[in-house]
């Protein structure tokens, strides 16, 4: 099952689990200084960054490659959802003719097919950006019991990516979610969206984290980049 589709089933749900997002969403915004009229959102979710952005604008286009999200986005004035796929050139194609100043998405592009490539069309436009991603110390523990690997790249990866391709600077953060029992966590990792529908758990594995987990929360590690 590909993560849109898995977003598209907890639509619902989504934004009531979403709280490290939305904190990743509060950090990266926090980040940007100076203010900006046209901001593009990609993989904007439920509003997470659009929530958490505080200063005034004139236009806010936020795309999603799920209509259930966009469906769900806040409205305001200035604001427009837009039905768009990152990994695909025809939304680059789309943006090119729109005016814009500030490109931002929190939490998304860590399921870019292929970041280098995702990166590179964003760099392409010369503008300042606000990007955050999830990268694999997220669930490390978790993953280790079960022993798999994380389906998301790692911090050393993504960080070189992106200074490839943009003048930004870095920050990482590291957050804990508690859960006062194993099948709580599990479950909050199925309908929050931070697994981005990656299925990799069979009943042996999940069974075993069940029986074996060693901590009262889970671990996840974030790269900001702010820049251009």
């Amino acid at each position: 099952m590909t993560s849109h589709k898995e977003f598209q089933r907890f639509a619902k749900t989504y934004s009531r689990y979403s709280l490290i997002q939305a904190r990743v969403a509060e950090a990266l915004a926090s980040k940007i200084s100076g203010s900006f009229s046209h901001i593009v959102d990609l993989g904007c979710g439920s509003g997470g960054f659009f929530n958490a952005y505080k200063k005034p604008f004139m236009s806010y286009l936020a795309i999603d490659i799920a209509p259930e999200m966009t469906a769900i986005h806040p409205t305001a004035n200035g604001v427009k959802t837009m039905l768009g796929d990152f990994n695909s050139s025809k939304l680059f194609e789309v943006l090119k003719k729109r005016e814009f100043d500030l490109i931002v998405s929190s939490s998304a592009l860590q399921w870019s097919q292929n970041l280098d490539w995702t990166l590179s069309q964003i760099a392409d436009f010369k503008k300042p950006v606000a990007l955050s991603l999830f990268t694999s110390g997220t669930f490390k523990t978790l993953h280790s019991i079960a022993g798999i690997s994380s389906p998301i790249r790692s911090k050393e990866e993504t960080v070189r990516l992106l200074q490839k391709h943009f003048d930004v600077k870095i920050d990482t953060l590291e957050f804990r979610l508690y859960f006062s029992d194993r099948l709580s966590m599990l479950r909050y990792i199925k309908q929050s969206g931070v697994s981005g529908g990656k299925r990799k758990l069979s009943i042996t594995q999940t069974r075993k984290i069940l029986r074996d987990y060693p901590l009262s929360y889970l671990q996840f590690e974030v790269v900001l980049a702010v820049g251009r």
